[in-house]
């Protein structure tokens, strides 16, 4: 075999393998074959690999052919590997390679060397306008909205991520993804009060799950009180990843909190770090904590999703040093528009009581929660596992909560308007809109009636509620918001606060104070409690921090 076969086929060798690789990141990212599917990135590694198989193909009977096929392969997988989705530069510089060896050892090379150069500078102008096209679209469309976080990632020492949540006014909990393996007697919550760093108690793993995510339970704690707390293995604490959060008051008190939702994959804006600069008390995220639409029974790939946004620098400075309580909307539940009848349904449940540090799951399948901060009852519904098909025909029997999560939402209703003297909602689709074939509770209008007529017979006029989904500020004063049957209630106010990282849009409406589409933004919502007053105030901000929007509401406290 002569010197020129040998390079040939070392090349394609090299190139079969990288087809290999690129269609195995492919499935991985997609969980299937994926050829116009989201995620886009998956779809594009798929077309990539199967171009390197023509590539290889083609090197059977013209080195130069394939040489340019795999040149268009590589191209394709060092631009997907650029934006940062996928770790692929070896495998694209493999692949450039592969193109570089065919192209020698061709005949063509050596017999019409202006030919074949001209052939590959032809390809490469093509490419290149086509990767700045394509660049130029992503970024429209999936890039990120505004300044990225100067923070930078911190080593990794004995976990990957941790957050904190689940906080009550004498307990929390976190979650941390394990680095290594650790022997579950071996591991501990390490808890601090703050200033003084006494020490106020190590607590085991409430559960290890097999992907080595550990949930500890923290109690026994003071109100309003700050703690400091770190894992623990062998009697080492991590370096990295240590985390600070405030218990929530009991009885009357003052608070912030700060609430958002939509932000791409892994996204590391600055709205992350003007949130954790505010010091909220608690981040309500109302959904699509990532966009990675995973629309199958893949648990593998909804963890995966996560990580991605909890290993974002700025990402997890913020759950290190604020609790989180959290939703989902649909793109990090299932795919757009995903209701109780998508494939990831299963999967999602178990990976969001896996990984996600919640409250108590009263019901079985719907993660619906709520706490009490303070007098102020915080009661969060899923919109998305329970609900009926948007497309479905309207009616009393079409819902989007469910008949089990709905008379659970009665229930907590009925028994805060005696308790506590306001109700903050967390509902993560826009209430307010009249258009029926949007993604928003007007296609779901008799279910709204029937929630709008509870709260009007029961008198619950101490209501505000908190949405995302729309990439948008909005507020309304309650005067939009009559959906009762005679049309004069419930007449609650309604904010919306979205998006961390995603291009502006605007669903509902009309809404009484405005409309600010776009990304990197968030809202705080303050709550004075002045006795015989509660005093609401919605500030919708942007990455700076400046303020976009403002609505104020006092209510009055009844005499129970």
């Amino acid at each position: 075999m002569t010197g020129t076969a040998l390079a040939r086929g070392g090349a394609l060798a090299i190139g079969a393998a990288g087809v290999a690789f690129v269609a195995a990141a492919g499935w991985q990212r997609a969980g299937e074959f994926a050829l116009l599917e989201r995620p886009w990135d998956a779809s594009a590694l798929t077309w990539a690999a199967l171009v390197g198989l023509a590539g290889c193909g083609a090197g059977l009977r013209s080195s130069l052919g394939a040489a340019l096929l795999f040149l268009a392969a590589a191209w394709s997988v060092a631009v997907v590997a650029s934006l940062g989705t996928v770790e692929l530069a070896g495998i694209a510089g493999a692949a450039f390679l592969a193109a570089a060896g065919l192209a020698l050892a061709a005949p063509e090379f050596r017999s019409r060397p202006r030919t074949a150069l001209a052939a590959f500078a032809s390809l490469a102008a093509v490419a290149a306008a086509a990767t700045f096209a394509g660049v130029r679209v992503h970024d429209v469309y999936l890039g990120p909205t505004h300044p990225a976080s100067p923070l930078r990632a911190a080593p990794v020492d004995l976990v990957e991520w941790a957050w904190a949540g689940g906080v009550t006014s004498t307990s929390f909990a976190v979650t941390a993804q394990l680095a290594d393996a650790q022997p579950a007697d071996d591991l501990a919550l390490v808890v601090r009060s703050e200033p003084s760093g006494e020490e106020v108690g190590r607590f085991p793993p409430a559960s290890l799950s097999p992907a080595g995510v550990a949930r500890f339970d923290v109690a026994g704690l003071q109100p309003a009180t700050r703690y400091r707390w770190a894992v623990a293995a062998g009697g080492r604490e991590d370096r990295s990843r240590s985390g600070s959060l405030t218990t929530l008051p009991a009885g009357r008190a003052s608070f912030t909190l700060a609430f958002g939702s939509c932000a791409s994959t892994g996204s590391n804006g600055q709205v992350f770090d003007r949130i954790r600069e505010a010091a909220p008390l608690l981040f309500i995220h109302t959904g699509d904590f990532h966009y990675e639409d995973i629309d199958d029974d893949a648990p593998g790939a909804i963890r995966a999703a996560f990580a991605r946004s909890l290993r974002a620098p700025a990402q997890q400075a913020l759950w290190l040093d604020v609790p989180i309580l959290y939703t989902w909307d649909d793109h990090d539940y299932g795919g757009d528009d995903s209701d109780r009848t998508t494939r990831s349904r299963a999967a999602a449940r178990a990976v969001y009581r896996e990984i996600v540090p919640h409250y108590s799951l009263p019901l079985d399948g719907p993660i619906a929660q709520a706490v009490t901060v303070g007098r102020v009852r915080v009661i969060v519904t899923d919109s998305r596992s329970e609900r009926d098909p948007s497309r479905w025909q309207d009616g009393p029997g079409k819902s989007m909560l469910g008949e089990a999560q709905l008379a659970w939402l009665f229930e907590e209703l009925l028994r805060a308007r005696g308790e506590v003297a306001l109700i903050i909602w967390v509902n993560s689709v826009p209430w307010i809109s009249s258009e029926t074939g949007s993604d928003s509770w007007a296609a779901y209008a008799d279910e709204r009636r029937r929630i709008a007529d509870f709260l009007v017979e029961h008198r619950i006029d101490n209501l505000v509620m908190l949405s995302g989904d729309a990439h948008m500020l909005a507020a309304d004063d309650g005067s939009n918001n009559r959906f009762a049957s005679d049309g004069a209630g419930p007449g609650f106010p309604v904010y919306h606060a979205a998006a961390l990282d995603r291009r502006g849009s605007v669903k509902g409406g009309p809404y009484s104070e405005g409309v600010h589409p776009g990304g990197g933004q968030f809202g705080l919502l303050t709550v004075d409690d002045l006795g015989p007053e509660i005093r609401v105030t919605f500030s919708g901000r942007d990455w700076r921090g400046a303020e976009l929007l403002r609505h104020e509401r006092v209510f009055t406290v009844a005499q129970r």
